[in-house]
Parts: structure tokens; sequence; C-alpha cells
């Protein structure tokens, strides 16, 4: 059962249907996945029985979606890359591209534009190495536990998740910062092709990370720590 106690992060581990609704409430589920659905409704001035309700409905939906929770971690690092770590490493460039353009020709009249582009710049650079030691250290050492072969490893993967959880709350940071820049990614009147679709990515974006985050925080992460923690104990 679902009340107002549950935490976000269980009820999108739970029913990832619901995310939609998180994320038109913009309610943080990954980093703030441990926040009850009463107190993310708080910080938003929502009611939080008018939302509880409306996650009903969402779970009377099928929900088409992978049981995340339910997947080896093996697997579930595998769909990580190829579904979130492709994804961000195929739509920088373009973003970029379009960001730098807007910046160029619309950056006078609108010079929010500036900081935007430099928070995306500094998303991209935090992003390439967070995704890269997770795919040469954390990934390798998880699949190791997975197999019961991690008895002499030198890297921590409990100490690894900590740095990198640090990561995901400074990306989530800076894409609210984004979002706030942008008014909810709302396009000024009269804005051309080129302006719409660098906040249409942006926004895509950001929505991909709060997957991605959630899939690492909620799940990956904390089972990871418990099988090390488990092998330790055993040893």
């Amino acid at each position: 059962m679902i009340s107002q106690e549950t935490s976000v992060g269980d009820i999108v581990k739970s029913h990832f249907q619901t995310v939609k609704i998180f994320d038109d409430h913009q309610i943080d589920f990954c980093c703030g996945g441990k926040q009850s659905l009463l107190e993310a409704c708080e910080k938003k001035s929502l009611n939080a029985k008018e939302l509880l309700k409306k996650i009903e409905i969402a779970l009377k939906e099928p929900d088409l979606s992978p049981n995340f929770d339910h997947m080896s971690l093996a697997d579930l690092m595998g769909y990580i890359k190829e579904k979130h770590h492709s994804y961000v490493r195929e739509q920088i460039p373009m973003i970029s591209k379009f960001l730098n353009k807007i910046e160029t020709v619309h950056g006078n009249l609108h010079p929010e534009i500036e900081l935007i582009n430099y928070h995306f710049k500094q998303t991209v650079g935090q992003l390439t190495r967070h995704m890269e030691q997770e795919e040469t250290e954390l990934f390798p050492l998880i699949e190791q536990l997975e197999n019961g072969e991690n008895k002499t490893a030198l890297l921590s993967a409990e100490e690894t998740i900590s740095t990198l959880v640090k990561h995901h709350e400074n990306e989530g940071s800076r894409f609210e910062e984004i979002s706030a820049l942008t008014l909810g990614y709302e396009v000024p009147e009269g804005a051309c092709r080129t302006y719409r679709a660098s906040y249409d990515y942006l926004q895509a974006f950001e929505k991909d990370l709060h997957r991605h985050v959630h899939l690492e925080n909620n799940i990956l992460f904390p089972k990871a720590i418990e099988l090390e923690q488990k092998q330790r104990k055993n040893k």
C-alpha cells in the first residue's frame, strides 16, 4: 500500500509508471528519493491527498517498463549503459551545438542563455567523467561482487558510490538552476525553431537524467553496498 509516508523513491521503484506524475509536479524522486510523499508535497506546496489520488489512478494503468528491482545487477548495469549512458553521449553534441547557436544569435536580448550554456558545459564535463568512472571502475566491481569473486579488491564499492552520489546531487542542482533560468523550459514568444529545440532537448535530457539517477541511487547502489557488506562479514 502506498501512503503519504511512503518514500517517493520506493513509489517509483515499485511503480515506474508514476515517474510522469513526479516530473509534472517537479518532485525529486532520484536524489531526493528518501523523502516521503508528504515531505515532497510540503516542499512544493502541493496537496498530498490529491497527489496520492493521481498516483492511485496511475497504478491502474499497465506498467510497460522493465521490473528494474528484480533485474540482476549485471542486467541493470547493462540497461543503464545502453539506455542512459548512450543517450547522454548522443545528446551532448546536439544540445551543445544548439545552445552555442542561440547564445550567439539571441544572447544580447536573452542574457540568461549564456548562463544556461555555461551550466550545460559543466554538466557535460562532469557527466562524461562520471560515466567513465562507472563503466571502468564501479560497474566491473559490482559485477565481481554479484559473482562472489571480489575477495581482494582494492576498490571499495561503498566509497566509490559515495563519490558518485555527490556527482548526482551536483547535476540535480545544476539542472534545477537550468530549469529556473528557462522558466520551466518556456521559450520566449516568437522564438525560432532552434531556440525551441534547445529547450525541448534540454528538458528531455533532464527527464532522462532523473530516471538514470533513480535506477542508480535507489536500486543499483543500495544493492551493491549490501552485497559488499555481506562479503566483508563472511571473510
